[in-house]
């Protein structure tokens, strides 16, 4: 299993190459001598080509995904905020892991969360998916609000515990308005 959490403020958490590397080095951190060979042939390669120094390329990181995902029975990788990723890049990466998804023999599962983007929606439009929105947690996320803001009158953190039940209600509501289903 491998993860990753895209950020749109950090350039390494929204480019594709940073990605699959991360996720990459992630799965070959096991004591196998299957995925270490695979990974000395890379960097062996390279050094006659005169790269030994440089970041895997995203054909190198797809390739070596691959084969490493062929090697495992099963393989998960989780992909946090992937809508955070900027379209053009988004693209890449989708295709990418649309690829391996294609290619490998054994069992390789994505999860991923992401606003409804059309792009990411029709790059995985073959593969089973389960959407959730924001009005299947809408009462969860209330009484996680109505929870902290209880709390933070009772410690006396919100207005010096000065806040009646009608107010109280009110920012519960503000929140609830505001938090978008996040």
């Amino acid at each position: 299993m491998a993860y990753f959490n895209c950020n749109r403020a950090e350039e390494n958490r929204r480019n594709p190459e940073c990605i699959l590397n991360t996720i990459v080095q992630q799965l070959v951190q096991i004591d196998d001598k299957r995925v270490l060979k695979l990974v000395a042939d890379i960097y062996k390669d390279r050094e006659q080509k005169g790269q030994r120094s440089s970041r895997l390329t995203l054909l190198e990181t797809q390739g070596l995904l691959i084969e490493t995902t062929d090697i495992y029975h099963q393989t998960f990788i989780c992909i946090d905020a992937l809508d955070e990723i900027d379209q053009g890049f988004r693209i890449q990466l989708l295709k990418s892991l649309k690829l391996v998804i294609e290619k490998s023999k054994n069992l390789f599962k994505i999860f991923a969360t992401s606003r409804n983007d059309p792009d990411i929606l029709n790059q995985f439009s073959m593969f089973p998916r389960i959407d959730v929105q924001s009005e299947d947690h809408a009462n969860d996320i209330r009484k996680f609000i109505t929870t902290k803001v209880e709390r933070a009158v009772a410690d006396g953190q919100l207005l010096h515990s000065n806040v009646s039940d009608k107010l109280q209600h009110e920012i519960c509501d503000v929140l609830g308005f505001r938090s978008k289903g996040m």
